[in-house]
Order: structure tokens, then C-alpha cells, then sequence
């Protein structure tokens, strides 16, 4: 395994270290862990996360307005 250099603020190597004593990994564990997952997972769109839910809904097929006439009584 290769290594690589990498600078943090402190407050985001703060947290890894916090997330490492945790867990009780290293803190090139925790890194390595979130370097490693699927590009999928940590970045996805709302229309990938939202794909599953399209035609769910029942009803009437009619668009949906703010026309006043609608609205207006007989």
C-alpha cells in the first residue's frame, strides 16, 4: 500500500481523530474508509435519490395549476 500527504483544518483532523478513538481505528483507517466508498453513495443527485418514487402517486392526470377559475364557486 502506497501513502500519500494531505492537509486538514484543524477542526476537520479534530473530528476524524474523534471519530477514530470512537470507532477505535486509526485515523488512516476512517480516511481510507471514506476515500474508498462508492462515488455513488456520497454524491448522488436528488433525481437518483427520488427515481424509485416516480408514478407513485395516485390521483386524477391533471396538472397542477393556481388558475383562478378553478377555485372560483358555481
Amino acid at each position: 500500500m502506497r501513502g500519500i500527504t494531505i492537509k486538514l483544518s484543524e477542526s476537520t483532523l479534530h473530528r476524524l481523530r474523534k471519530e477514530a478513538r470512537a470507532s477505535g481505528r486509526s485515523v488512516a483507517a476512517v480516511v481510507r474508509e471514506c476515500v474508498e466508498a462508492p462515488l455513488e453513495e456520497t454524491a448522488s443527485s436528488v433525481h437518483a435519490q427520488t427515481a424509485d418514487l416516480a408514478g407513485s402517486l395516485a390521483g386524477r392526470r391533471q396538472a397542477a395549476t393556481n388558475a383562478r377559475r378553478r377555485f372560483r364557486r358555481p
